[in-house]
């Protein structure tokens, strides 16, 4: 890799399909993965010089950093929809427990009941699947024969997902005490908020090669 400099993302990474805002609509600060001067792929990838002098490049540099973004960002949102997942397993559980309060039923729930909780947890759409969202952005930028069948180098995330995850019985959940539920809700939610957030600058950086690869194809 060649013409690469290190240093934290700019400006324009802000704000993106799928990045927090503040309540005023602005860009909030996030927590992210990428470190200054490392050298995993995300860090190479959000790099500012990862996109500088992008129409100097020669056709097969431009190419292998396409590679690079698209399967990264391939494997932040694997390990985001596992994370997701187990998160929404979590407020399921909260759910039920407020509406238990509220209700005065206090009992265990059936089996039936339990399922069905489940299942409706497991289905709730992510934020990412609305109108306008990262899944449409990647869409975008990324062709479907480009993406990989399988996730390349999730394990890095998934190492960070096992923790998050390590304390959590999701087959017991109500065994938790309120407390333990609310820590672990907490925990999962800042792990999905920086696997969001990654996404979406990555998916910047992808528009930006995809542009280039774009104009190239154009102009022959």
């Amino acid at each position: 890799m060649t013409g690469q400099t290190t240093g934290q993302t700019t400006g324009h990474d802000a704000g993106q399909a799928g990045s927090p805002t503040s309540a005023d609509g602005s860009p909030a600060a996030v927590a992210t993965g990428y470190r200054e001067g490392g050298s995993r792929r995300i860090d190479r990838v959000l790099s500012p010089g990862f996109v500088e002098g992008l129409a100097d490049l020669p056709d097969a540099e431009l190419r292998e950093r396409r590679e690079l973004a698209i399967a990264e960002e391939a494997d932040l949102a694997y390990t985001r929809r596992l994370v997701d997942g187990r998160l929404a397993l979590l407020l399921s559980e909260r759910a039920r427990r407020e509406r238990s309060e509220r209700s005065a039923d206090l009992g265990e729930r059936s089996d039936d009941e339990i399922v069905a909780g489940l299942v409706a947890a497991l289905l709730r759409p992510a934020p990412q699947d609305a109108p306008g969202s990262q899944d449409d952005a990647a869409r975008e930028v990324v062709d479907a024969r480009d993406m990989p069948v399988v996730p390349s180098n999730a394990g890095i995330y998934h190492r960070d997902a096992e923790r998050a995850f390590a304390d959590v019985r999701f087959s017991d959940l109500g065994s938790l005490e309120d407390a333990e539920l609310e820590e672990h809700a907490a925990l999962l939610s800042t792990l999905e908020q920086r696997l969001t957030g990654d996404r979406g600058r990555v998916l910047e950086v992808l528009r930006l090669l995809r542009r280039e690869a774009d104009a190239r194809s154009h102009a022959s």
